[in-house]
């Protein structure tokens, strides 16, 4: 199984439920969704190699947001040596507020193709251990792990944003 990140759309209405009982949270109720398989961490690596040191922040809430509801697990105060792992249950749910979206769209707006094609450098991804480590040059149609599925991650984000600043909606995103 692959790292994948998934971002789904919610109305004010159906996030302001969600914040008051977090395990309302379900997909069903979704306005969009777009979820990015195995590109994620590429497109985070080459936003923020083309973009300025004091955007990084926020390229990064793009898939780790740091507002969220319910409840993070406590890792400072856990002992591990007496922990099962397999029982850790991280019972929060993160999001991206209308604001931030409204940010992100801006940023990501000001991306250009060309300027993506160069800075997309394949053997800087593998060196660099960004997953999956399988990047290369090969751009036809059918292969993955290039420039052009670093372009289409970054055009679904484009897409999501879009929707849900028209709609002064919400994020809930899901990466892992």
């Amino acid at each position: 199984m692959g790292q994948s990140s998934t971002f789904y759309e919610k109305k004010k209405t159906d996030f302001n439920k969600i914040k008051e009982d977090p395990s309302l949270f379900g997909i069903t109720e979704t306005e969009s969704l777009e979820t990015l398989e195995q590109n994620a961490f590429g497109i985070e690596f080459i936003l923020k190699k083309m973009m300025d040191a004091k955007q990084h922040v926020l390229i990064e809430q793009i898939f780790h947001p740091k507002d969220y509801l319910g409840e993070k697990p406590d890792y400072e105060n856990i002992d591990f040596n007496e922990f099962i792992l397999d029982e850790l249950e991280d019972k929060s749910i993160e999001f991206l507020a209308p604001d931030l979206i409204l940010e992100m769209d801006n940023l990501l707006r000001s991306v250009k193709e060309n300027e993506l094609e160069k800075s997309y450098n394949f053997s800087e991804l593998n060196s660099n251990g960004i997953y999956p480590e399988n990047w290369h040059d090969n751009e036809s149609s059918d292969q993955a792990f290039n420039c052009r599925h670093i372009a289409e991650g970054i055009e679904q984000l484009k897409s999501i944003l879009d929707r849900a600043k028209k709609s002064g909606n919400y994020i809930f995103v899901f990466s892992g």
